[in-house]
Formats: structure tokens, C-alpha cells, sequence
């Protein structure tokens, strides 16, 4: 077992990232000092230079005090993907791409597992397969967009155009900013059209959204993707993601890519080809709610 400080301060950061639920400062100074027999004063130590350095930060809620990993600092979320803050300046490495983000309210700044997975998903699909080789045109639709994360990495990552939809007005005034700021304004639009209104196709789709909006989504996510186009999904529970891909493979979904963290699951979808497109009319459209959420 490592007992040398850099190891247990990595070993700190994943104890906190990967946890279920929050977790408390004693909690956190109880499991180190169990899995590494450590003295108190040595876990204390440690945990107070990681907040000392913005590591970890406090936050406040349900009349406790937890730790949470800081993204009020440049953190990597995925193998190539880096966010940061546009103040902040990172010593990025051949192969990163870094996402200035400025601090809002609007979900999607990294710290939810559902937004690292939609995030790997995408760099799965453009940087790791690089899916879209050789296509002269390509152009995403990120539907709930909320900060843009998500439409900017992917534009980031090789995509030409991307659209981001969302209902909630602060979170287009956010994702416009940082849209901006990533200096992607010639490439990236943020819209509050609704979903069932778009009249167009898209090489890729990509939504963070609960399960009972993904399966409500299932007929306009299948008219506006072109054929043997994908589709990047999370916000999906663990105990949801079979019924999800069962439905979406009736429609000749397929899943390419798969990821868990914590109890969420993140995948990319491709379509095949069917022989008789959906009917629209059959489903409800969907409320402007759904567009957004927080877990």
C-alpha cells in the first residue's frame, strides 16, 4: 500500500471524485486513514493542503459541510479535455484540447459525472474512431446545452458547425459567453427553438438529459440524424440504460460505446438504416422542461 504523500494525495482526489455521495471532511479523513493506516494528524495534514492549494473546496448544503473536487482550476475530465477557467493559463500537451468555461449557474461545468461522460463520449467518437474522416461537411446538435460544453468540445474536437438548443434564458446568455470567449462564434449558434421544430439533419446529436426525455426524444432524434450518424447520450441511471438501448435499438440504434461512473452511464449510438421513418405525431412532443435539469 503507498504511503509516500504524492500517492495518497491521488488517492484523496479519487476517493472524493468517485464517491456516491458527498462526502464530509471527517468522513473523507476516516476512509484515508482506514485504507492507508495513517495517523490523523498526517490524513488532516494532507487534506488541508489539498484545500490550501483550491484541490478540494467546501460547500455548504443540507446543513452539512462536504468536500468537492475544485473546477475553479484547470482539470482534465476526460483523456484529452481540459476545462478551465478563462483567467487561468494550463501548460496544455501535444493532443489536449482546453474549454475555457466561466463560472455560471448553468449545468455543464464538469463537476457531474453525466457531463464527463457526454464529454468521453464525444471524444470517443471524433478523436479516438474519428468517425466523421474525410466528411467535408459535418454539424452537431446538441440538444439542453446548458453551459455548451458539450457543442464546444465537439467543434474543438473536428466537428464544423454546431447548434446548441436550451429554454433556460441564462443558459443561452452563459453558453454564448463561452462560446465567445473559446472564440467559436462563427461556428457555434445557441437557439431556444424546440427540438420538434428543427427541419434539418445532423451528422451527431448529443444530450444530457434524463431517461424519460431520451425516450421521449427517440423520433425527432431520429429524423434529424443522417444515416449512420450518432448519437451521444448521458444523464441515464445505471438501472435505465438496458430499457433506453432496447428502445432505441428497435429503431436500429446501435450502441458503439458504453461508460459508467459512479451510478450514471454515458453512449454513443449509431443509426442504421430502416425502412419506414417514424411517425412523429405518435409521440407527445416534449415540455420545455425537459430541456434542463440538475440531478
Amino acid at each position: 500500500m503507498p504511503t509516500d504523500n504524492n500517492s495518497i494525495i491521488k488517492a484523496v482526489l479519487e476517493t472524493v471524485s468517485s464517491s456516491r455521495e458527498k462526502i464530509t471532511p471527517i468522513a473523507l479523513e476516516k476512509i484515508t486513514s482506514a485504507k492507508y493506516a495513517l495517523g490523523k494528524k498526517r490524513v488532516k495534514s494532507i487534506i488541508q493542503g489539498l484545500i490550501a492549494k483550491g484541490e478540494l473546496i467546501y460547500i455548504y448544503q443540507y446543513g452539512s459541510t462536504f468536500l468537492e473536487k475544485s473546477f475553479n482550476r484547470p482539470v482534465r475530465i476526460s483523456k484529452h479535455i481540459v476545462i478551465k477557467p478563462p483567467e487561468n493559463s494550463f501548460p496544455s500537451k501535444p493532443g489536449d484540447v482546453v474549454i475555457n468555461l466561466a463560472q455560471g449557474a448553468s449545468f455543464g461545468t464538469g463537476q457531474h459525472p453525466t457531463t464527463r461522460l457526454a464529454v468521453k463520449g464525444i471524444e470517443y467518437a471524433l478523436r479516438e474512431c474519428d468517425y466523421f474522416k474525410g466528411s467535408k461537411k459535418t454539424c452537431l446538435l446538441d440538444v439542453g446545452t446548458g453551459s455548451g460544453i458539450l457543442v464546444i468540445a465537439a467543434v474543438l474536437l473536428g466537428i464544423q458547425k454546431g447548434i446548441g438548443l436550451d429554454f433556460d434564458h441564462c443558459a443561452i446568455a452563459e453558453a454564448r459567453e463561452n462560446i465567445k470567449i473559446n472564440g467559436l462564434e462563427h461556428r457555434i449558434d445557441i437557439c431556444d427553438r424546440a427540438f420538434e421544430k428543427i427541419d434539418r439533419v445532423f451528422s451527431m446529436i448529443t444530450a444530457n438529459l434524463r431517461y424519460p426525455t431520451l425516450k421521449r426524444l427517440l423520433p425527432y432524434m431520429y429524423e434529424t440524424i443522417h444515416t449512420k450518424g450518432l448519437i451521444v447520450l448521458s444523464g441515464i441511471k445505471t438501472d435505465e440504460i438496458k430499457d433506453l438501448l432496447d428502445i432505441y435499438k428497435e429503431k436500429n440504434f446501435l450502441c458503439r460505446w458504453k461508460e459508467n461512473e459512479q451510478d450514471w452511464v454515458g453512449v454513443v449510438l449509431e443509426k442504421g438504416k430502416r425502412s419506414q421513418a417514424l411517425q412523429l405525431h405518435a409521440i407527445r412532443a416534449t415540455s420545455i422542461a425537459d430541456y434542463s435539469w440538475s440531478p
